[in-house]
């Protein structure tokens, strides 16, 4: 006669195999994160492929493996910081195409919650390393930051056929200077005893925008 299962004779489940696809995404999604640290921590020159994979608690030749280079993980890791932040971005309510979604880039930018400021902390790394002669990530973070400014431009374009921004505004100019408050603001802010308070700059900053973008200076 057949026994109920009970818990004492319930065969034992077999753990779920993870495809290889799972398995090299999750693989990947770790290796960007602790590259992400080493870099926020001491920059992208003194980092090595040996020291992300050990880190991330793999071999040491694994984020050559997946990554092929330096350069292929940094275009990777350009993504995954990107994607982070757009996440954060996409999380808040739903804002309306133009100066509204503008608005709210900067409101998310200024007003994350990580302490370490991690993702900034690394862009800007990053992108100071780039800036020096002969980098080897020049072109990489150069296409990065046209991405971010084409963002910026569309919704600045945006705006302007919706009518919630001047029609004489110039997108591209708008959106250089936008992300170039946001960026310089944080350089400060991670400087050494900084005392600057966000909320305040935040809300300086979108009254700002506001005023020299809205039709009438006032949001609608």
């Amino acid at each position: 006669m057949l026994m109920p299962a009970t818990p004492s004779n319930r065969p034992a489940s077999r753990p779920t195999r993870r495809t290889q696809l799972e398995r090299r995404t999750e693989a990947e999604s770790r290796l960007l994160h602790s590259a992400r640290e080493i870099v926020a921590r001491k920059g992208w020159i003194g980092m090595t492929l040996t020291e992300v994979g050990e880190s991330a608690g793999y071999s040491r030749g694994l984020a050559a493996h997946h990554f092929g280079s330096k350069p292929g993980l940094l275009r990777a890791l350009a993504n995954h910081i990107n994607e982070n932040f757009m996440r954060e971005v996409q999380r808040a309510p739903l804002a309306e195409d133009g100066l509204p979604a503008l608005l709210q880039f900067i409101t998310t930018y200024l007003s994350r919650k990580d302490a370490a400021w991690t993702n900034t902390r690394a862009l800007l790394l990053l992108m100071s390393e780039a800036s020096t002669e002969g980098s080897e990530t020049g072109d990489i973070l150069s296409t990065y930051n046209r991405q971010v400014l084409g963002y910026l431009e569309a919704h600045i374009k945006a705006g302007i056929k919706r009518g919630n921004v001047r029609a004489d505004a110039d997108p591209t100019p708008y959106a250089i200077l936008i992300m170039g408050s946001l960026r310089g603001v944080m350089l400060q802010k991670l400087l050494k005893d900084s005392k600057i308070n966000l909320k305040r700059v935040r809300d300086s900053l979108v009254e700002m925008v506001t005023r020299s973008l809205a039709p009438d200076g006032h949001t609608r």
